[in-house]
Formats: structure tokens, sequence, C-alpha cells
């Protein structure tokens, strides 16, 4: 049996077929410009339950008062690094983001921070400094394979260092690619997608065996902290952006899900150089 591709095996032209949405399936590295929402939520006033037990982990074995430097990738609108200066105001704690329109918004909303444009996916653009920790949460999830992004955040960690990842995990030996996009109709009942004809990833989740095939032989040690669902701060009731996790309950207890239907495991996974 063949698949007819979306764009080009379907018998007819787009007119024919009002209700075939044309997209383009790329590969998940790089901006989304979802993400822009960011803009509208103030990082002063911005607190997720999982910033704690990351930065627990992040603290590790360390002496409480030991000043550490501290990278946040993805860090949109600097509501993490704002968290951790709080929590650690002796640490020097940098952000860095694909998107200049959050990395100016972070710049400016947490002052005591250091905040500049990069993309994990492209190592010429990203800090010469190395740090103790790194961190990247629920970004983990915005890229199909480990090899275009995670061997250049660990090189961002000095020796000893550690990076603490957050976002879906898979406990069983199964890895899932997802799309997922805005389904609207305009004024003549044709399908269009979210604005500029893509399909969104951020919804992939990597199984714990592929991530522990990935690192033997890249880290010293590192562990899988899946979080009780119900102390992550998720609603459970549908919040107004459908593809927003909100708590899903499920037949082995509660996960995370949106209005896809898709569910999902949420995880820290601590890795150690």
């Amino acid at each position: 049996m063949t698949i007819p591709d979306s764009t080009t095996d379907v018998p007819g032209t787009a007119s024919d077929r009002p209700h075939v949405w044309q997209s383009t399936w790329r590969p998940a590295e790089g901006a989304r410009s979802i993400d822009l929402r960011y803009l509208e939520r103030d990082p002063r006033t911005t607190h997720r339950p999982y910033f704690d037990p990351v930065l627990r982990l992040a603290a590790g074995h360390r002496r409480f008062d030991e000043k550490l430097r501290l990278l946040d990738v993805g860090c949109a609108n600097g509501a993490f690094v704002r968290h951790v200066l709080e929590q650690q105001p002796r640490w020097d704690v940098s952000g860095i983001d694909v998107l200049p329109e959050l990395v100016d918004a972070a710049s400016a909303a947490v002052p005591g921070a250091h905040f500049s444009v990069a993309d994990i996916c492209a190592p010429s653009s990203l800090p010469s400094e190395r740090f103790d920790v790194v961190t990247a949460l629920t970004i983990p999830s915005h890229f199909d394979t480990l090899d275009v992004w995670l061997p250049n955040l660990l090189g961002l960690l000095a020796p000893g260092g550690t990076a603490v990842l957050y976002g879906p995990l898979n406990p069983s030996p199964v890895d899932l690619i997802c799309r997922l996009r805005y389904a609207q109709e305009d004024g003549n009942g044709n399908v269009n997608g979210n604005g500029d004809g893509e399909w969104l990833p951020g919804w992939n989740v990597i199984s714990q065996q592929t991530y522990d095939s990935f690192l033997k032989g890249r880290a010293r040690s590192w562990a899988c902290h899946y979080l009780p669902v119900a102390d992550l701060g998720y609603p459970a009731g549908d919040p107004a952006d459908g593809l927003s996790s909100r708590v899903v309950p499920t037949s082995d207890g509660q996960r995370l899900g949106n209005a896809s239907g898709l569910t999902y495991h949420m995880a820290c996974l601590e890795i150690h150089l």
C-alpha cells in the first residue's frame, strides 16, 4: 500500500479539493512562531512548579552557598532564570533563545542575568563560555533526533558539569515524532493551519532507552526522574489554548496531554559529565 503525499500525490488541484490543506513537514529545528506567546506572560509573575525540582537537581551535591555558572537553553521570557536568581542570588545566570524578541523581553524583565540570541542546533552561535549547569525546559520535545542538539548542549558544560532536561519522556522503549496544528475554517469552509502553513513541532516523546543509548560514552552518569503530575501545576480542565498541556487521567495514573488526544509522562533527565 502506498500512502499518498499530502501535497503531490492526491489527485486534483488544491482548488479542486477545498478540504485538503497543503502543508510542508519540516525538520524540528529552529524557531517556532508560537513561542512568541511568551511575550504576553510576565516572567516576574510566571512560576512553574517544576522549576523547583529542576533547580534542586541543578544544585546537585554542591554546597548551598557555592557560586555556580548556569545557562538556560531556550529561556523564552526568562521566567526560570529569574527563579534561579531569586533562589540562588550568588549564581552567575545566563539564558539563550533563538527568538530575538524573547531575548529582548527577558533582558528587560530580568536585569540581573545575561541573555543572548543563539540556536542550540548551530554551534557557531553558542556562547564560548563553559557552564557548571545547563538546563533545557520543555525544548527537548522540539527536536526529532538527539544528535542535532544534545551534543551541542553537553558541549556547553564545564568538566564535571550537570545538565538538567525537562520534558516528555517515555519509560517504554518507543519513540514518538509528532506534529500538531490548529484546525480552523475560513468563511468558505476551507481548512487552514496556524497561519504559516506548517505543522508545529514540540510534542515529540523520546524514550528513556534512546537517551540511555545516546549518552553511553558521552556522559559519566545520568538518571531519569518522573515527576508526579499533581505537583507540576498544570490545569485539570481545558485551557483556552488547545495545544497547552493539562492533566489527563489515565489507567496507569495521571499524565499530561492536550486537545489532540496525545498523552505523555513528564520527567527530568539529570546528566553528569
